[in-house]
């Protein structure tokens, strides 16, 4: 994995900056570190939280399948995805993770652990996550990758961002944001951004112009699913207490979900490249 400073997988001949690439790299190496770190006792705990007290020998053998499944595939893949560049990314970090639910719900099965309850929801989402197992953000794996994971994915929307502005080009990105709330919106004042209201308009406007990066307020729309918008960069913003509803944005397609307040914090940052000019 590349280190800071260390850009393979980033060209920064594609838009961004040397800094900004610099910087991406060094989020995504601090989120596979760790990743690497938490994921394998994330795993376990996963499986031994749900394994029977007398299942004591299928319970070992459970927990060693599933210490080779982490480190044998799972973070070799979670590094492999997180050293390549964004526009060659095939899926998530997090999906990669998400990959262990099916061997600890066989260990589980072998153990005769009983299965969850789960709701209608939860089936229609992931209806082979038998025991709730799967992760709905980085925090559910470890907290301290909540931030690393938000980071990363700023970081990864900036670049997007960026590489569809050509150097060569007077052209500025599209941006589209859908926040019905006037107390959200005004604070988008200070950058070249197309407001929308509902799913209709963004299709009307996305039909019209090929938008490169879309922000939809995830508290404040009825479907936000709806608002995934292909070949352009999507990300959520909302309550940081709806998981359900967060993953299946993230399910649904979308590059990054963020809690509102860190949306807003890091907002300069991320619409840099469409900051008005001073008048």
């Amino acid at each position: 994995m590349a280190s800071h400073g260390e850009l393979d997988g980033f060209d920064s001949s594609s838009g961004e900056t040397p800094e900004e690439a610099a910087l991406l790299a060094h989020h995504a190496n601090l989120l596979a570190q760790g990743l690497s770190g938490s994921v394998e006792r994330w795993a376990l705990n996963a499986f031994v939280s749900r394994t029977p007290a007398d299942a004591y020998e299928s319970a070992q053998s459970g927990a060693d399948q599933i210490k080779n499944e982490v480190r044998d595939t799972v973070l070799p893949a979670v590094e492999q995805l997180l050293s390549t560049d964004i526009d060659h990314q095939w899926t998530s970090p997090l999906e990669i993770v998400r990959s262990l639910v099916g061997p600890i719900t066989e260990a589980l099965r072998e153990s005769g652990a009983p299965l969850a309850v789960r709701n209608q929801s939860s089936v229609e989402l992931r209806p082979d996550d038998l025991y709730n197992i799967a992760p709905a953000t980085f925090a559910e794996i470890d907290p301290s990758l909540r931030d690393l994971g938000l980071a990363w994915g700023a970081a990864k929307a900036h670049v997007h961002l960026k590489r569809h502005r050509p150097p060569s080009s007077d052209r500025v990105p599209v941006v589209v944001v859908c926040a019905p709330d006037l107390g959200d919106r005004s604070r988008f004042d200070p950058y070249q951004v197309k407001h929308v209201r509902n799913f209709q308009q963004l299709t009307d406007f996305a039909n019209a112009t090929e938008p490169d990066l879309v922000l939809v307020d995830l508290d404040r729309v009825p479907d936000p699913i709806a608002f995934r918008i292909e070949n352009a960069h999507v990300v959520g913003f909302g309550s940081h207490v709806e998981t359900e509803r967060n993953d299946a944005a993230l399910d649904a397609g979308y590059d990054a979900v963020m809690a509102r307040s860190i949306f807003f914090r890091r907002l300069p940052e991320l619409l840099a490249p469409v900051k008005k000019s001073p008048e």
